[in-house]
């Protein structure tokens, strides 16, 4: 995306609060417009189709209509449209729904202003994006290891995709091609059993392999 085109927003969040200070932390912001408010899933799906957002920031338990069921009928019916998790990290099921439905990545209100405005930038361009204290948060060493045979090129493939790099990155650090790298990450998904590289994250957190 160009530097010059504005990334539009739309904010979803049952808190009125929380969204005059994402206004304050975005109308600065030179190449951010926060176009559109809604308070529960369903006013998600029609701002996004009157306004056809880059981002929706998008909290997980509102009424009408949460935002795991919100996430995956924006997946299905914008998948251009970059959802990411924004919530207080209490129900860590309610986490991993909204990644398993599309979310591209997970920002934490408690570090609202610091992480907001670059974790945006960072999902439109292509990266998934976590807090600084999500990962941590993510595993669960009570869970049950499981040996998903990832060869140790997979695995360094899994570390730097929690990392947040984007395949060209990948193909850099490690030096081999981006082709090569996506090889990988098919790999990785294929033996982990999911589809996408967010549910990847998930359960690789899940199981310490991260």
């Amino acid at each position: 995306m160009p530097e010059t085109e504005n990334i539009r927003v739309v904010l979803i969040d049952d808190h009125i609060k929380i969204h005059k200070i994402v206004e304050v932390l975005l109308e600065p912001v030179s190449d951010m417009q926060l176009v559109g408010h809604g308070a529960n899933g369903g006013e998600a799906l029609d701002l996004c189709e009157q306004f056809n957002p880059d981002v929706v920031l998008m909290d997980v338990i509102m009424p009408v209509m949460d935002g795991i069921q919100a996430t995956k009928l924006l997946h299905e019916r914008y998948p251009a449209v970059k959802v990411l998790v924004f919530s207080s990290f209490q129900d860590h099921e309610s986490v991993y729904a909204m990644l398993r439905n599309g979310a591209v990545g997970y920002l934490t209100k408690s570090t609202i202003s610091n992480d907001l405005v670059e974790t945006i930038r960072t999902t439109v361009h292509g990266n998934m994006v976590f807090s600084s204290n999500v990962i941590d948060q993510l595993m669960s060493p009570s869970q049950p290891l499981v040996d998903y045979h990832l060869t140790d090129r997979e695995l360094e493939v899994l570390v730097l995709m929690a990392e947040g790099l984007n395949m060209p990155e990948m193909a850099e650090k490690l030096v081999i091609s981006p082709s090569t790298i996506k090889f990988h990450m098919n790999n990785i998904c294929r033996k982990l059993g999911v589809r996408t590289r967010s549910q990847a994250l998930v359960l690789a957190a899940k199981n310490n392999l991260v």
